[in-house]
C-alpha cells in the first residue's frame, strides 16, 4: 500500500475523530442540557446511532463531497490527505477552545483550497460549491424558525394550560423520553454528513471496493471521537447557549435533527452545528429572549465566519509546501 494512501487514511480517522467529537453536542448537546441524560450516556447513545448514520446513510454526501466540487480526475492521494488533514487542523484546535464550528464548513473549504491551488478556478464545480454555501446560511435559518415554531406550539397548545407545577413537571418527565428519540434521530443525520467530511475525498480515490473499508474505519474514528473528547462541545450547545429544560430541548433537537435528515439524503453537507445551534437560539427566542446569552453565539459566529477563509488557506498552503518539498 503506499504511503500516501496510509497517511490518506490516518488522516481519515484522525478527521473522523475531531469532527465527531465536535458534532456529538448536535445530536446529544440539548438532551444533556435539559437534564434528560447524563453525559456519558448521551455519549453512548450517540456514538451508536451516529455509527449507524455513517454506515448505511451517507452515500448521497460522500458523493458530494468527493467528487462534487473537484473533478474526480484532480482528486488524488496527496490531495485527499491535505485537505481532510487541513480539516482535522482547523477542527482540533476549535475543539481545544470549545468552540462548535461546522465540520462540513471545515471539510469542504479544505476541499476549495486544493481544488484551487492544484487544479485552478477553471476546473472546479463553482455551481455545487455556490449550493453548498448557500445551504450553510439556509439550514440556521431553517433551523431558527423551525425551532421557535415547534416550541411556541407546544407553550401555547400544552404549556400555558397545564397550571398546576406537579403537571407542568410530569409533562417535562415526558418529553425528557421523547428527546431521547429525537437526539437519536439526530444522531444518525449527524453521523451520514460527517462520515462524508470525514472520508469523502479518500473514498473517491481509492473506489468502491476498498471504499467500504474506508467508511467502516471511519466511522470507527467517529465513535472514538464521541466517547473520548464529545463532552467538550456537547457542553458549549447544551447549556451556554441558552438554558433548556425537555420540552424546549426537544424542539430544538426535532427541528435540527429533520432539517439534517432531509438535506443529507439530497447529499448536501449542510452544517448540522449550524442547523441545530439556529433551532437552540429560535427555541430560546421563543421561551424569551433575554434568555439567549448573545456573548456565546457572537463568539461562535466568528468562528464559524474565519472557519472558510482560514481552512482554504490552510488547504492550499499545505499543497504548495509539501509540493515542493517533495
Amino acid at each position: 500500500m503506499e504511503l500516501l494512501l496510509v497517511l490518506g487514511i490516518v488522516t481519515a480517522i484522525y478527521m473522523a475523530f475531531n469532527i465527531a467529537a465536535n458534532d456529538i453536542g448536535n445530536s446529544m448537546g440539548t438532551v444533556v442540557g435539559s437534564g434528560a441524560l447524563k453525559m456519558r450516556k448521551a455519549l453512548l447513545i450517540g456514538a451508536l446511532f451516529e455509527f449507524l448514520g455513517a454506515m448505511f446513510l451517507g452515500s448521497n454526501v460522500i458523493k458530494t463531497v468527493g467528487s462534487g466540487i473537484v473533478p474526480p480526475e484532480f482528486m488524488t492521494s496527496l490531495g485527499a490527505f491535505i485537505i481532510t488533514l487541513s480539516a482535522g487542523i482547523w477542527i482540533t484546535i476549535t475543539l481545544i477552545k470549545k468552540i462548535p464550528i461546522s465540520g462540513s464548513d471545515a471539510i469542504v473549504s479544505s476541499v476549495l483550497g486544493y481544488g484551487i491551488a492544484y487544479a485552478g478556478l477553471n476546473h472546479l464545480n463553482l455551481l455545487t460549491a455556490g449550493y453548498i454555501a448557500l445551504s450553510w446560511v439556509v439550514s440556521p435559518l431553517i433551523g431558527l424558525a423551525s425551532g421557535f415554531g415547534v416550541y411556541y406550539i407546544l407553550k401555547k397548545g400544552l404549556l400555558t394550560k397545564t397550571r398546576k407545577l406537579a403537571y407542568k413537571d410530569r409533562l417535562e418527565k415526558v418529553f425528557s423520553y421523547l428527546q431521547i428519540g429525537s437526539s437519536s434521530l439526530a444522531a444518525l443525520s449527524v453521523g451520514a454528513i460527517d462520515i462524508a467530511a470525514a472520508t469523502g475525498v479518500l473514498y473517491v480515490t481509492v473506489g468502491t471496493t476498498a471504499g467500504f473499508d474506508i467508511k467502516f474505519l471511519g466511522a470507527l474514528g467517529l465513535v472514538f471521537g464521541i466517547l473520548i473528547a464529545g463532552n467538550r462541545i456537547t457542553d458549549t450547545i447544551g447549556r451556554r447557549i441558552t438554558e433548556l429544560v425537555p420540552t424546549r430541548g426537544f424542539s430544538a433537537q426535532v427541528s435540527a435533527g429533520t432539517i439534517t435528515l432531509i438535506f443529507a439524503s439530497l447529499g448536501m453537507p449542510i452544517s448540522p452545528t449550524q442547523t441545530l445551534v439556529g433551532s437552540v437560539i429560535g427555541v430560546g427566542m421563543a421561551h424569551g429572549t433575554s434568555t439567549v446569552k448573545l456573548d456565546v453565539i457572537k463568539h461562535i459566529a466568528t468562528t464559524w465566519i474565519v472557519t472558510i477563509p482560514a481552512c482554504v488557506a490552510i488547504s492550499a498552503t499545505l499543497y504548495f509546501v509539501i509540493s515542493y518539498l517533495f
